[in-house]
């Protein structure tokens, strides 16, 4: 079942004449199951233009009439400068939609199982956009609880209008730091990395290059006036008590497109590292910038703008060689759904035999949502707002994206390591694990690489 944000019933990527035939198909067989007497709820498309799997991946088999589903809402970055924390909407999660609906025939609810639909709109990664998106799905499509990822410009947009509406919300893809001013929460649940697991794994990461508490470094910040960069800096407050010497040009507007004076600055400084956390285009102009003045840090970690795939292609294999980030789930991971039995590996193989492409590690993070959702659902038993949200508070589960269990801050802290951008000799762009330092227990799958060659 599909929804678009007019309200109206469309199938992503066909032109008007062929939707029109798809759903007289639809009809005919749902009439078919009908009269051989079959039962069962649909899954619902959730209205995404993503041009991989996402487009059609598991068309519904029935369409339940409105008000004999449970509604699942999601507004999703799947366009504009988030569009790679977007990719794989809705196609991710209509594989929880199937499995709910196929295998298991719906959710009970007071005695009678129904089948779950989520209506999906595009946020344009656009925060008014996502505020607006939010409050239409609770007060116009009457949502029974709220699904939001994907940084702070999706999902604390998202968490303020459940939380003064009084709708359940569970959340992902986030620094907890970040998410935790927004607070305190009664309807709204966070699952991600914190900033006191980030600190030394990137402290880590720099002595693994040589560049250590105590060696004297200098470090770079570049951190931008958002909640992602207030939220980061506070993180690194004590690099100068471990022997750092912090060279800090200040917040600058998040859509700034001239680094230049950043650049000098550093330079002047003989900065060795930069550390921030920007947007893809961001980070992008500023490499480019430092390339063309000549400056050269020996150590560059920096968070959001190439975590994907997607975009260190779009910056470049050259100027992504060696580059490091924070990794949060990677394939190799060995965790696997309570819900599904999906591990991170069959997730990963799945995804490239239906879109061709490599899975995402904001993918975990959808898929996991509606894994807590469904749980959250199965054991509230009723779509009573206040029982939903009792029962997401009491989430004790292991996911695909680690075990999830809320503090009394509605916060559950996931697992991360450390990665760096290779270059591959076809020339291709590989992120290796290289460093496991805060996570012993979770693999590395290759070695550090020196920046400077």
């Amino acid at each position: 079942m599909l929804r678009n944000e007019n309200g109206s019933r469309a199938c992503p990527g066909m032109t008007k004449g062929k939707r029109c035939l798809a759903l007289v198909l639809a009809l005919a067989m749902v009439c078919a199951l009908a009269l051989a007497g079959c039962g069962g709820g649909g899954a619902s498309d959730g209205g995404s233009s993503d041009t991989a799997a996402g487009d059609n991946a598991s068309a519904p088999v029935t369409q339940a009439p409105s008000g004999d589903t449970i509604k699942i809402g999601i507004v999703n970055p799947t366009t504009g400068p988030l569009a790679g924390f977007g990719e794989g909407s809705p196609w991710t999660e209509n594989i929880v939609v199937d499995y709910v609906n196929n295998e298991l025939g719906g959710i009970e609810v007071d005695g009678v199982k129904k089948p779950i639909e989520i209506i999906l709109y595009d946020t344009e990664s656009n925060a008014t956009r996502c505020t607006e998106l939010t409050q239409k799905l609770i007060t116009e499509d009457k949502v029974d609880l709220i699904v939001v990822r994907h940084t702070p410009d999706t999902v604390n947009p998202a968490v303020a209008v459940c939380e003064r509406y009084e709708v359940p919300c569970i959340s992902a893809d986030e620094p907890i730091d970040a998410f935790l001013p927004e607070g305190p929460f009664e309807w709204s649940f966070h699952a991600h990395w914190q900033l006191v697991d980030l600190y030394p794994q990137y402290l880590s990461l720099w002595d693994q290059a040589g560049f250590g508490p105590g060696t004297g470094a200098k470090v770079g910040y570049l951190f931008p006036s958002d909640a992602d960069g207030f939220a980061w800096v506070d993180g690194f407050d004590t690099l100068e008590a471990y022997g750092y010497s912090v060279i800090d040009p200040g917040r600058f507007p998040a859509d700034t497109t001239d680094y230049s004076d950043i650049v000098r600055q550093f330079k002047d400084a003989d900065v060795n590292i930069v550390v921030g956390c920007v947007t893809n285009p961001a980070f992008s102009t500023f490499w480019k910038q430092a390339k063309q003045l000549g400056f050269d840090p020996d150590v560059v970690s920096v968070g959001k703008a190439y975590l994907l795939q997607a975009d260190a292609d779009a910056i470049g294999a050259d100027l992504m060689d060696n580059l490091e980030c924070e990794v949060w789930w990677d394939k190799s991971r060995s965790y696997e759904s309570s819900l599904t039995g999906l591990t991170p590996s069959a997730f990963a193989e799945k995804y490239q035999e239906e879109s061709g492409r490599n899975i995402t590690p904001p993918m975990s993070s959808k898929f996991t949502t509606m894994e807590i959702a469904v749980d959250a659902l199965t054991r509230a038993g009723t779509l009573n707002k206040e029982a939903i949200r009792d029962a997401i508070a009491q989430t004790d589960l292991d996911t695909i994206y680690g075990h999830i269990k809320y503090t009394s801050e509605h916060t559950s802290p996931i697992q991360m390591t450390g990665g760096q951008w290779q270059k591959q000799e076809d020339g291709s762009l590989k992120l290796a694990v290289i460093n496991n330092s805060v996570a012993a227990d979770l693999p590395t799958t290759g070695a550090y690489i020196p920046l400077k060659k």
